[in-house]
């Protein structure tokens, strides 16, 4: 066996070589069956040389990661410990990112084992990663970005795992990671990155537009139906233009993503922000191109088509128009012959879009009505997309006290939903409008006074706002806030 004085001979001389660069005098000192092991965890995955290394072939691979994108700057060796053919070693190295500039120094232990051959056959290193952790992922985000641009869906899971973020925004476009994909038409990318936090709502930076826009100005109708079963706004507007995705879809001649965004219930009364209705933007691109006029008129088909469609379905809602006719005689009649209670109107940029009968009923004061649906089992929780709002809201909202009444004592009722524009509940709603009476219908059946609007605002807030602080009101829902 190799004796200490030797061991410690054959270390100091491997890591001078290593600290001068010397790779040749590094290999001579290894044997050919080593074991290089920097230990891997879930935490150090960034480091790209952990792992366990075999033979000298991977020594040589092991280092080259490691020198791929950082240069070391300063090495040396502080101490050493030797026992017969062990040595334990404690060295000092400062190394520097290449692309980022990202410095970072610390102290590292190794242990070596060497062989009756004097070549170390084990060699093993002990460090605190954290600091080579957050150098390593300096330029991660950079790196997702290069591999999406790339295309290279096989470098992605490696990068996440790394703790790359889809949602990094690239300083040059204005657009993030996951946006840029999306705008690529490359729907595995884009999987991979929704799976990983990529938000589907989110707007670059310099015109506002989501993802979703991105992906039908590609023209890739699979990214435009991931997106959207992802979550994302059909009708999402524009800042800078009031361009919806459908009107990119026609300004772009996409006739297939077109018919899968109408099929979606995306808006057709819509206008862009420089004046034109959808139907006049399109007519100007009717005049204007020259080039794949057959796909524009295939659009101007699926439009029309749309158009008859919603006709039609408005037309058969039969129970929706006693509704808003407030024939309640007519709304009993057609609830005996079994019309459908959840029926949601059709979307035509109007004021009940994807309402039901009872949604439009309890905005429009028609107390009868009301209390038909309700008998007849309608959802008293439906709401509806454009506010979000419920039955309860639309009530309140428009100072409807006997409606409001119904409602609350509807089993099952939700007295305290949030609707998902200001985070208001109906007791919020009723308070900012200034109808007491039925502020005090929702206390009465246990509205909770606690809830906090997107404005930060509780009920007692809003009561002081709009009856000052020593209204009755105000003050009991004060007590109510200090208990």
């Amino acid at each position: 066996m190799v004796d200490a004085a030797r061991t410690r001979e054959i270390v100091t001389k491997l890591f001078a070589d290593v600290a001068s660069g010397n790779v040749e005098g590094v290999i001579s000192a290894l044997s050919p069956n080593i074991v290089f092991d920097l230990p891997r965890t879930d935490y150090n995955i960034a480091i790209p040389n952990t792992g366990r290394w075999l033979g000298r072939e991977g020594v040589i691979e092991a280092f080259r990661l490691r020198g791929e994108r950082t240069d070391v700057t300063a090495f040396e060796q502080r101490d050493m410990v030797v026992e017969g053919n062990r040595a334990f070693v404690i060295n000092f190295q400062r190394i520097r990112h290449r692309t980022t500039g990202f410095e970072v120094e610390f102290e590292f232990s190794m242990v070596l084992t060497l062989g009756d051959d004097e070549l170390v056959r084990h060699w093993k290193a002990f460090f605190d990663a954290s600091g080579e952790v957050a150098m390593f992922r300096s330029d991660v985000n950079d790196r997702l970005l290069a591999a999406v641009v790339g295309g290279d869906a096989s470098a992605l899971p490696a990068l996440l795992r790394e703790g790359a973020d889809p949602n990094h925004r690239d300083a040059a476009s204005g657009l993030t990671v996951f946006q840029t994909a999306a705008g690529r038409g490359d729907a595995a990318i884009v999987r991979l990155l929704l799976d990983a936090g990529g938000d589907v709502h989110g707007t670059d930076r310099r015109a506002g537009t989501t993802a979703l826009h991105k992906a039908v100005q590609r023209g890739d109708l699979a990214t435009v139906r991931l997106l959207v079963e992802a979550g994302a706004f059909v009708d999402a507007v524009a800042p800078t233009t009031g361009h919806t995705p459908l009107m990119d879809a026609l300004w772009y001649k996409w006739p297939d993503i077109t018919a899968y965004l109408l099929d979606q219930g995306a808006g057709l009364g819509l206008h862009t922000h420089y004046g034109f209705s959808l139907q006049e933007h399109f007519e100007y691109e009717l005049n204007v191109n020259t080039r794949g006029k057959e796909r524009l008129l295939e659009a101007e088909r699926l439009l029309d088509e749309r158009r008859r469609s919603d006709a039609a379905a408005a037309e058969a809602q039969r129970l929706m128009a006693a509704v808003t006719a407030g024939d309640a005689a007519r709304v009993r009649a057609l609830i005996a012959s079994g019309a459908d209670l959840e029926a949601r109107y059709p979307v035509v940029n109007g004021f009940n879009d994807q309402h039901t009968p009872l949604l439009v009923a309890a905005r429009d004061g028609h107390v009868q009505i009301v209390s038909a649906l309700l008998a007849a089992g309608a959802d008293v929780n439906a709401t509806e997309p454009t506010f979000g709002a419920s039955p309860l809201h639309k009530a309140v909202y428009n100072g409807h006290a006997e409606i409001t009444r119904l409602l609350v004592r509807s089993p099952g009722v939700d007295l305290d939903y949030q609707g998902a524009t200001n985070g208001y509940t109906a007791l919020h709603d009723a308070l900012w409008h200034g109808y007491e009476d039925c502020a005090r219908v929702l206390l009465s059946a246990g509205a909770r006074t606690d809830l906090v609007g997107h404005d930060g605002r509780t009920a007692h807030d809003v009561a002081v706002d709009s009856f000052g602080a020593d209204h009755p009101l105000s003050r009991h829902l004060a007590t109510e806030g200090a208990s």
